[in-house]
C-alpha cells in the first residue's frame, strides 16, 4: 500500500502516465498473481470445503467487504448461512444443558428422599 509520503514523492514520469479509464461496468474475470504456497493453501482449503478454487477466493474476497449477493432482489429476506446454523447450535445447546440440569436436579432429589 502506498503511504502518502510515497504519493507526494513520486516521480514526474508517473505522474505523465495516462490513467487507466474507469467505464463504470465491471467483466468479474480479475487476473491475480499470488506466491506459489498461498495458491496451494488455497486450493487444500476449497478441496476441504468441496467447492472450486474460484468459488472458494469468491467466498472468502465477500466475507473480506462485507459483501452480499444482491440477486435476492429489494425487499427479499437474504440467507444467513451461518448466523442461523450458529443460532440453532446455540438452542440446541441451550436445551441440552436444561435437560442436564432437570436430570441433576432430579438425581439430587431422589438421592435426597433416600
Amino acid at each position: 500500500m502506498a503511504t502518502p509520503d510515497a504519493v507526494r514523492d513520486e516521480p514526474p514520469e508517473a505522474a505523465s502516465a495516462k490513467p487507466r479509464q474507469k467505464t463504470g461496468t465491471y467483466s468479474g474475470r480479475l487476473l491475480l498473481r499470488m506466491p506459489r504456497t498461498l495458491h496451494e493453501q488455497l486450493a487444500k482449503a476449497s478441496e476441504r470445503d468441496g467447492v472450486s478454487l474460484n468459488q472458494f477466493i469468491t467466498g472468502v474476497l465477500a466475507s473480506a467487504v462485507d459483501w452480499r449477493n444482491d440477486e435476492a432482489g429489494p425487499g427479499k429476506p437474504r440467507a444467513r448461512g451461518r448466523s442461523r446454523g450458529m443460532a440453532f447450535l446455540l438452542a440446541a445447546n441451550l436445551v441440552l444443558v436444561g435437560l442436564a440440569a432437570a436430570a441433576a436436579i432430579g438425581f439430587l432429589i431422589a438421592a435426597w428422599l433416600s
